[in-house]
């Protein structure tokens, strides 16, 4: 035990030395000044600006370059880092909506001072993705400074949709000088999926000059020291209508425009100390308001005829963010604030914040950025979870304070709701949040909050750990020290670290202090690695005392690797509670409470604090009934309750004429603990049928490695399957691919023969099919599925075995595969697959296990709920099941095989029409042996047809079809190479293709 104390010891005095050294390393910082001349040219559509950067080197290194960065290119070359990126992610089957700016072109770079050395020509340089590497003529020495001329141009008449107008706000709009410390260069290119507040850059002094039209209304970081804004010119009048705004808005642009024609362009100039970027906004559809917060003057300017809706907004909801802003990061220490009614893009920085909808989330989110990362800078690309997750807890706890835990008006909510959404309860923000980051952290997809913004997976995985998880970090972390030490620790990052950089050192160390406690347990835990969270209540013992108190005594179990402080409730009704919290570190012990009253409950964890990732453990478990209702259970998702949905099931058939019954669907948080119960009763016949499938992961770090159970006795037939499924990919969107191994046991046998036939109608007739033969089969079969994504395209192999084993009453071995390929060009999308099949053994098939080479065999279709049987009200000749050959055309003429190998050919849009529908054109063509010794026949079909909801918003390469119960498809062969006798062979025929529960 003493060693282990020395041990703890030593470390945490090493970790302390290190923040030390590591603080001490930061305390250097370059000294920036840029003087920039613009004129905004809305002739031309273009920014003409030349820039002059005052560099001192306050490093103990001699540079020998410097770099500029200009992300405002980003998405402007194929070869780029974020559009390589972008493609790679979105294999090139996804649109991504990003663009970091306009163009700008950098038109000459001269050095005119580096120390005591002057008079440098005109160099070369190298500008690779979006950054310019210079090197210089001589190098810089530690305390010596240099002087640089950059002239550049900004284009707004580039090919993409938002360079359509002149923009009203201008972010990435100049080269920025690139970050130098005890690392070295920080001179990262742009990423995909970066934000503007991501980039790294150093502080620096701003004077600033913009020349733009007379008629332009002007706002920008920093203080005006000489030139009119224009503000005076359309103060706004809130009191008035929205119509009354408009025709005074209309009329004042044209006065003003005829005032700037004689007048001619309107020249300004800004200061700014001690910040690391500079914003500006200018337009002539800018009106003005004035107010304050705190005492800080705010200065308002709304956009375009409606902007009167958006000041009205603004000045309902201000006051109450900022408040709680400054609750956490102090007071603002700038002279005024300006904000822009925004109508493309959010930002904030120190004195100007661009902003679209002023709502409470969106004010604490962007105006967060003020503090962090706007006075206190992040690397954006090493740690981009450190300000965005602050952001969206900021923004998600003023909303909580403003309407309580849903976190939104739930009347407002609702207004626009149709009679459908209002029957689905409405998730809070808070519960959203967390079950998304739960099926997330246990999807087999999971990665540490803690990487670089180019290392995650994919762009989920992104926006899961910078967004979701980082909130849920500082959700947890505020809870851990407390709410007074967590505002505490936020002033003083703020107060210590105003105007430099941090990171996650630095954060610690802030919050250490404020809490006293050392918290390296929290950040290592959360940050670079991915815990589940598990406590567990054990027994509850209750003894009465002589003066009438209890004593209760709690077993609690740590289940889960991750370790967090959890509290337990007692509830002793008549809304009296006792709360005791354990540091949760042992793997097990005993709580013992005093109370003075009987306890009715316990509850680990009853505020959801610590993302206990199974809470039916954590006290008594609780049903919640609701009807079946569409993707339901993907939308409501209680942390503490069994969800079981019910619907009413009717049917006929010829055998048991109308079939009543219900179905319930029964789960944990959508994938845990799903059992789904059916029944069925014909009225006729009196046959009872009954079903329980029963499946759940195989462990809580990947939901989709799974084990299933079923057993149904349906429409004469008997059935009973053990199967285990391994899915993977590299992501939830699977860049790169996925692949899944499925294998089991299976079991069927006949009970009544009434069921087991068909019928198929067609121009001749009508034909009945006996599809099952009263034998036992009992087969162990095996699935493997590997797929590989690419820019345009993926392919995809799937291999199945099945072996009658011995105890059945036929011996047979089948074995199938498939070959699929897609390619994108343009706005269509091309599919090729190949389908074979083969079996041998001393037994012919069964007839339920034959192949069919125009779609799914009889077992397929029994087990797909939909078609059990023929002589259905809704004509079965009509209704298909996709598989086997995918012989389309020949759906209302099966064709059973032995084996056969055949052809798919499918063109179709990348686009989706309205209501998700999707159409193509198709062509079939294959060879079909109804025995294995007969010479086969060869045949093919074409027509087109039409999806809806096909395969979309398909996760872990195919591993999860969210739409899966929900995807139908019309497919219309026109043309048939053999037709049945009396029919023709080009005629307009249709089937439907339903998903499994519609």
């Amino acid at each position: 035990m003493k060693l282990i104390l020395i041990a703890i010891t030593l470390s945490i005095t090493a970790t302390q030395s290190s923040v030390a050294q590591d603080t001490e390393k930061r305390r250097w910082q370059q000294g920036v000044r840029y003087e920039i001349e613009a004129e905004l040219d809305t002739v031309a559509r273009q920014l003409n600006a030349s820039m002059q950067i005052t560099y001192r080197n306050n490093a103990p290194d001699t540079l020998n370059r410097i770099y500029l960065q200009v992300p405002s290119n980003a998405f402007h070359d194929d070869e780029n880092t974020a559009v390589r990126e972008m493609n790679r992610f979105s294999g090139g089957n996804m649109d991504f909506d990003q663009d970091g700016g306009h163009e700008v072109t950098v038109q000459s770079v001269q050095f005119i001072s580096i120390g005591h050395n002057e008079n440098f020509p005109i160099l070369a340089y190298n500008f690779k993705d979006t950054i310019l590497d210079l090197r210089l003529p001589t190098s810089l020495a530690p305390g010596d400074s240099m002087l640089v001329n950059v002239a550049f141009i900004q284009k707004f008449d580039s090919e993409t949709e938002r360079s359509e107008r002149i923009p009203a706000n201008h972010v990435l709009w100049f080269p920025k000088i690139a970050v130098y410390d005890q690392d070295g260069w920080q001179a990262d290119p742009f990423h995909f999926m970066m934000q503007a507040s991501d980039i790294y850059s150093e502080f620096a002094d701003f004077e600033v000059a913009l020349t733009v039209p007379g008629d332009y209304i002007v706002a920008a970081s920093g203080e005006l020291v000489s030139g009119n804004p224009g503000w005076q010119e359309v103060v706004a009048d809130t009191s008035t209508t929205e119509q009354a705004y408009e025709a005074w808005h209309d009329s004042l642009k044209q006065v003003r425009f005829d005032k700037a024609r004689l007048a001619g362009p309107r020249r300004l100039v800004f200061r700014a100390q001690s910040i690391h970027d500079f914003t500006w906004s200018a337009s002539p559809e800018f009106t003005y308001f004035e107010s304050e917060l705190s005492g800080t003057p705010v200065h308002l300017l709304a956009w375009g005829d409606g902007g009167i809706g958006w000041l009205k907004v603004f000045l309902l909801n201000h006051q109450f963010a900022w408040t709680h802003l400054l609750q956490h990061f102090g007071e603002y220490p700038f002279e005024h604030l300006t904000v822009t009614h925004s109508l493309d893009r959010d930002f904030a920085v120190p004195w100007h914040t661009m902003l679209g909808h002023p709502e409470f989330f969106e004010l604490a989110f962007e105006l967060s950025k003020i503090w962090v990362p706007g006075m206190v800078a992040t690397n954006g690309v090493k740690e981009s979870w450190l300000s965005t997750g602050m952001q969206t807890y900021l923004g998600k706890s003023l909303s909580e304070k403003k309407y309580g835990p849903k976190g939104y008006d739930t009347e407002e909510a609702q207004e626009d709701m149709n009679w459908l959404e209002r029957n689905y309860p409405l998730p809070s923000i808070d519960g959203l949040l967390r079950n998304l980051t739960h099926l997330y952290s246990e999807s087999g997809a999971n990665e540490p909050i803690s990487q670089r913004i180019d290392e995650y997976r994919d762009p989920v995985g992104l926006a899961f750990n910078v967004y979701l998880k980082a909130e849920l970090f500082y959700e947890m972390l505020h809870f851990v020290v407390g709410d007074s030490s967590f505002k505490a620790a936020t002033r003083e990052l703020v107060s210590r670290h105003a105007a430099s950089h941090i990171a996650e050192t630095e954060m610690r160390e802030a919050f250490e202090t404020a809490a006293g406690q050392e918290l390296g347990w929290f950040f290592d835990q959360w940050l670079r690695a991915t815990p589940t969270v598990d406590y567990k209540q054990g027994k509850v013992r209750k003894r009465k005392l002589d003066d009438d108190s209890w004593v209760t005594e709690i077993d609690l179990e740590r289940k889960g690797d991750g370790i967090m402080p959890v509290e337990v409730e007692i509830e002793l009704g008549d809304g009296q509670r006792v709360v005791k919290r354990w540091d949760g570190k042992e793997k097990q012990t005993t709580l013992t409470v005093e109370t003075p009253k009987k306890p009715r409950e316990v509850n680990v964890d009853p505020d959801d604090r610590i993302m206990d990732s199974n809470a039916l453990n954590n006290t008594n478990t609780r049903l919640e009934f609701r009807p079946d209702l569409p993707l339901l259970k993907f939308i409501h998702m209680p942390r503490d309750a069994y969800l079981v949905l019910w619907r009413p099931l009717i049917g006929y058939n010829g055998h048991d004429s109308i079939r009543l019954g219900a179905r319930t669907r029964s789960s944990y948080r959508a994938f845990y603990n799903n059992l789904d119960l059916e029944f069925m009763f014909g009225l006729d016949s009196h046959e009872l049928d009954l079903g329980a499938t029963y499946s759940h992961p195989l462990t809580r770090k990947n939901l989709l490695q799974r084990y299933r159970l079923m057993a149904r006795k349906n429409e004469g037939r008997f059935e009973a399957d053990a199967r285990v499924s391994l899915k993977g990919s590299h992501g939830v969107l699977a860049v790169g691919g996925s692949r899944s191994l499925e294998f089991g046991l299976n079991f069927s046998t006949v009970l009544n023969d009434s069921y087991t036939f068909r019928e198929v109608r067609n121009d001749t007739g009508t034909t009945r099919l006996d599809e099952w033969q009263d034998v036992n089969v009992l087969t162990s079969y095996a699935e493997g599925r590997m797929r590989a994504d690419f820019d345009a395209g993926f392919t995809e192999a799937k291999v199945r075995g099945e072996i009658a084993l011995p105890g059945g009453d036929a011996q047979f071995t089948k074995l199938s595969g498939r070959w699929t390929s897609e390619a994108r060009a343009g706005a269509l999308k091309f599919l090729a697959r190949g389908n074979l099949a083969t079996s041998f053994g001393p037994d012919r098939l069964p007839a339920q296990d034959q192949f069919r080479a125009e779609g799914a065999t009889a077992r397929e279709r029994f087990q797909n709920d939909i078609l059990k049987t023929g002589d259905t009200v809704l004509g079965f000749s009509r209704r298909f099941v996709e598989g086997g050959g995918f012989m389309r055309g020949y759906a209302g003429q099966p064709l059973p095989a032995e084996r056969f190998v055949t052809a798919n050919l499918e063109i179709t849009t990348r686009e989706v029409m309205a209501l998700a529908i999707r159409p193509f054109l198709f062509y079939d063509v294959g060879r079909i042996w109804s025995t294995r010794k007969d010479g086969g026949v060869g045949r093919g079909d074409a027509g087109f047809g039409f999806t809806f909801l096909g395969d979309e918003l398909n996760l872990f390469g195919g591993n999860l079809s969210v739409f899966e119960d929900l995807n139908a498809k019309l497919v219309f062969p026109v043309w048939l190479s053999d037709p049945l006798p009396g029919e023709k062979h080009t005629k307009f025929r249709w089937y439907i293709v339903l998903g499994k529960s519609l």
